[in-house]
């Protein structure tokens, strides 16, 4: 009776020995630990920190790419010559008031005197000049999303897949050259703006700039700082416009409205972006500060920036050093930010970002039997 009773356990499986349990824990343990990790848009603070991280790993890898895919350096190429362009227009713009064949500027009485709220001179440079700055980067974005698609693309026929665009990109260049045609006057001739904008060339631009660079082009980069300081503000509003014009064939006015959608739904991965171009400004700025206030830092020794044999050489290489290193920098800043505003476009549309940094961290495999 005995033995049967036994023989009756091992038959209806009460044995000890239960490997296949044993197996099938060991391998859940693995797939739990993989399946939540933080999510770039999951919700909670710990969603929005890692979708800030995302944003960072967007703007140092559009950083990395530039350098990566040389062929890439060809988009700052030709952004420095729009910015040439700009510099020396912007000179002679200053240099010659009588320019006949359009009025110069557009005046409304204001008080005992008037106020400038247009200058023609000024517009028609803006026009060429953002016209420039966003044909080359519809042919940026097109460049990458084509050969995301299609393979490697040529710059040209990124070039020529623009045409079909063109009268919409216009639409919006002449759009943003009126903008800041009124914002600069406007801004120029207020008395609190003009007062923040003297200030700001006081520490960065006077002193000891005033020794080594003459008159006219003083008085060049002067007024091109000022007005690049308008065009960097529109031409970042206008990132987020031109991937829905040549990449969803919209119109202005529906590109338009489609980015402020967009940027609502990427502001915390755009806001990471921000941090990483953001930092690298400052530190330019600093540099601009620290020579401008160079003169304090001496206690004022003028002979130092006078004397050939101390400092005047030094500060020349420096102060054109600086100036042509900022317009580099914008360059190369103007194929970074394509590169990046590509990527969180095709984030915000498909909620995939491609070029993220690969994560040192690996994935938990399944225990060994």
């Amino acid at each position: 009776m005995t033995d049967i009773t036994t023989v009756a356990d091992c038959w209806l499986g009460l044995c000890r020995k239960r490997p296949v349990m044993q197996t099938t824990t060991a391998v859940m343990l693995g797939e739990v630990e993989t399946a939540h990790p933080i999510q770039p848009d999951a919700g909670g603070a710990a969603g929005g920190l890692g979708r800030v991280r995302c944003g960072i790993g967007i703007a140092t890898e559009s950083i990395r790419t530039l350098f990566v895919e040389r062929h890439l350096l060809w988009f700052s190429l030709l952004a420095g010559l729009v910015l040439l362009f700009l510099f020396v227009a912007e000179g002679w713009s200053v240099t010659h008031h009588d320019f006949n064949l359009l009025p110069y500027s557009i005046w409304i009485p204001f008080g005992d005197s008037s106020l400038v709220v247009f200058n023609m001179q000024l517009f028609l440079i803006e026009a060429v000049c953002l016209s420039s700055f966003t044909y080359l980067l519809a042919g940026l974005v097109l460049h990458r999303s084509a050969g995301r698609a299609n393979g490697p693309v040529t710059i040209r026929k990124a070039f020529a897949g623009v045409n079909t665009h063109t009268g919409t990109l216009a639409a919006l260049s002449v759009a943003m050259a009126f903008v800041a045609t009124v914002v600069f006057e406007l801004v120029t001739h207020n008395q609190f703006f003009g007062g923040v904008l003297h200030t700001v060339d006081m520490a960065l631009f006077n002193l000891p700039y005033a020794y080594y660079v003459p008159n006219g082009i003083t008085s060049m980069y002067y007024f091109s700082f000022r007005i690049m300081a308008i065009n960097i503000l529109l031409f970042l509003l206008a990132l987020y416009v031109v991937p829905g014009i040549v990449l969803e064939g919209r119109r202005l006015l529906p590109a338009l409205t489609g980015s402020f959608s967009l940027v609502k739904r990427t502001w915390r991965e755009l806001l990471g972006c921000i941090l990483v171009l953001g930092a690298f400004v400052l530190v330019v700025f600093a540099v601009g500060l620290l020579i401008g206030q160079s003169p304090l830092l001496l206690n004022h020794d003028y002979d130092f920036f006078l004397q050939m044999s101390r400092g005047q050489v030094l500060m020349t290489i420096t102060c054109y050093g600086f100036l042509l290193g900022c317009c580099v920098l914008m360059a190369l800043g103007s194929t970074i930010l394509g590169i990046a505003i590509m990527e969180l476009h095709t984030y915000g549309r498909t909620g995939s970002v491609h070029p993220l940094p690969k994560s040192n961290t690996t994935a938990v495999g399944e225990p060994s039997r």
